[in-house]
């Protein structure tokens, strides 16, 4: 898929924690939005009916969807990439210019206005380790994944989010916030977080460290 900007109306759909955030910009300036904090796969589908309605539009007016791609929730992620790509199968026009953007790019901005200086923001990766991004950085800049023991020693403020899965207990001082994407997109400050991307997926941090088993065909020996 080519480098492009999103056109409007843009739907925006966030799942990556457990307060399912859904978007619609109908123009630069004019953010229409709705959040619940309910499992996604039972409220995505009201929201985004919720915003349209609310600005007399359907699906088949959208001209582009971006979604939050994780870390985080990963059913959240699987619920937002299974929405659009059943959108893509009925022939949903927008469906088919998506871009992706990731809570910690997001999560980044969110802590360099609450906090201003500099800074990590992180969400639990589980088996005692984060995913981890610099604020402030730029678009560009690539996610880590840091050991707890690396995170206990890390000097400087450490921003989190109250409202993303934790597992791992850790003795460093987080300084947590809230993960509230509204702010962000009322403008025009958000176009640079998003890429396009041809598969609506969520993040890969970090694949599996081993196999269980491989799925194959079995058939029956030829007599």
């Amino acid at each position: 898929m080519s480098d492009y900007s999103p056109e409007y109306p843009l739907l925006i759909l966030d799942t990556s924690s457990r307060k399912t955030w859904v978007g619609l910009k109908l123009c630069p300036d004019t953010l229409l939005s709705k959040s619940e904090e309910q499992d996604p796969s039972k409220t995505l589908f009201k929201l985004v009916e919720a915003v349209l309605d609310g600005a007399g539009k359907t699906l088949a007016d959208l001209a582009s969807i971006a979604y939050c791609a994780g870390p985080g929730s990963m059913l959240g992620a699987r619920t937002a990439s299974m929405a659009i790509r059943s959108w893509q199968g009925i022939g949903i026009k927008a469906a088919q210019t998506v871009f992706y953007y990731t809570s910690l790019h997001a999560g980044s901005r969110i802590a360099f206005q609450s906090l201003g200086g500099n800074g990590i923001v992180v969400t639990d990766a589980r088996r005692s380790s984060w995913n981890a991004l610099p604020f402030p950085c730029s678009p560009a800049t690539a996610l880590s994944l840091l050991t707890n023991e690396e995170l206990e020693n890390r000097e400087g403020v450490i921003a989190s989010f109250a409202e993303f899965p934790s597992w791992t207990k850790t003795k460093a001082e987080l300084t947590e916030l809230s993960y509230d994407p509204g702010p962000l997109f009322e403008g025009q400050a958000f176009m640079p977080l998003l890429i396009p991307t041809e598969n609506a997926s969520p993040l890969t941090i970090r694949s599996n460290d081993y196999k269980k088993w491989d799925a194959r065909i079995h058939s029956a020996p030829a007599d």
